[in-house]
């Protein structure tokens, strides 16, 4: 027969490794319940299309993040710098606040943004500077305020390098867009989808 009081310390040594197993298991679902970091994207180049243009060409964004919750991008065709087709196309530079992120290891980051700025449209071949008051002389070019909302993915790749992704809906007021030798809506919705790589 045991002594009475080795029967509480053989009970205790008994337990010990299953105490140790849990205390694993629990470390392992630690580990797997810790979030995952939203990848900082600085600068990207994307390329892709949009509905409010009409010369076939790919449409380029380029977009920069001074800070993690606010960027400022550059959309269009490269009238003016890459080509000077006359075929009507929309200018976007607008800056865009995101409102949340959403990150999953599998899946990667989709962020949700509001974006504010400005559009330009012209029929013919661009001329440099904005028309806000009206047309250019030539009555090709005129600008205005464009709201939208869109969806921003990131997805890490290597290096400190994401794949971007942006789909984005606007609306542009260009109250003299009637007035443009090929006269254009007032109102002009727009949906435009690219993807590029950032870092």
């Amino acid at each position: 027969m045991r002594p009475p009081c080795l029967l509480p310390l053989l009970s205790l040594l008994a337990l010990t490794p299953g105490m140790a197993a849990a205390e694993e298991t629990g470390g392992e679902v630690r580990a797997r319940a810790e979030p995952v970091p939203t990848p900082r994207n600085f600068v990207n180049l994307r390329v892709g299309g949009s509905t409010a243009n009409d010369n076939r060409r790919p449409e380029l964004c380029l977009e920069l993040s001074p800070v993690s919750f606010l960027s400022v991008e550059g959309c269009g065709t490269g009238s003016g710098f890459l080509h000077g087709d006359p075929e009507p196309e929309v200018a976007h530079f607008r800056a865009k606040l995101r409102l949340m992120s959403f990150d999953s290891e599998q899946w990667g980051t989709f962020q949700p943004f509001l974006a504010g700025g400005m559009a330009e449209a012209q029929v013919g071949e661009d001329d440099p500077g904005f028309q806000f008051g009206g047309t250019d002389a030539r009555g090709v070019s005129t600008a205005g305020p464009e709201m939208g909302v869109g969806l921003r993915y990131l997805f890490p790749l290597a290096s400190g390098f994401e794949l971007v992704g942006d789909f984005n809906l606007g609306m542009a007021w260009l109250p003299h867009g009637p007035e443009l030798v090929k006269p254009q809506d007032t109102w002009l919705p727009s949906a435009s989808l690219s993807f590029g790589v950032g870092f």
